[in-house]
């Protein structure tokens, strides 16, 4: 009865220390995960530290740019029908080149190499 008993707490106890082997083992990942992420958390502090300064800048140049945009609008708006007008002006003019009759030039006005004035 004795040897039963004792067997019984050997097994019990090999079943424990097993248990406890796992625990430790378990407690190890666990804690080696967490210095990884504590890690991390770090360098990505260290990374994202001056974003929010960086952030806040570009919507201040986004918005002086877009002030900026809004001040040249009308200016541009402008050159944009000046340069349609123009346009037009050179398409009449164009249309206009083709229905007159071309000025007839004396030989004094226009000379060729042919044609020089003799002495």
């Amino acid at each position: 009865m004795v040897t039963t008993v004792v067997t019984i707490n050997l097994l019990l106890a090999l079943g424990c220390f097993y248990i406890a082997w796992k625990v430790w083992q378990f407690r190890r990942a666990i804690a080696t995960a967490a210095d990884a992420l504590l890690i991390a958390e770090q360098h990505t502090h260290a990374v994202l530290h001056g974003a929010p300064d960086a952030i806040l800048r570009g919507q201040i140049g986004t918005h002086q740019l877009r002030q900026s945009y809004q001040k040249l609008e009308p200016q541009y708006q402008q050159v944009r029908r000046a340069l349609a007008l123009l346009s037009l002006g050179q398409t009449v003019w164009r249309r206009r080149a083709q229905f007159l009759p071309l000025p007839k030039m004396s030989q004094r006005t226009f000379r060729t190499s042919k044609n020089k004035p003799r002495k």
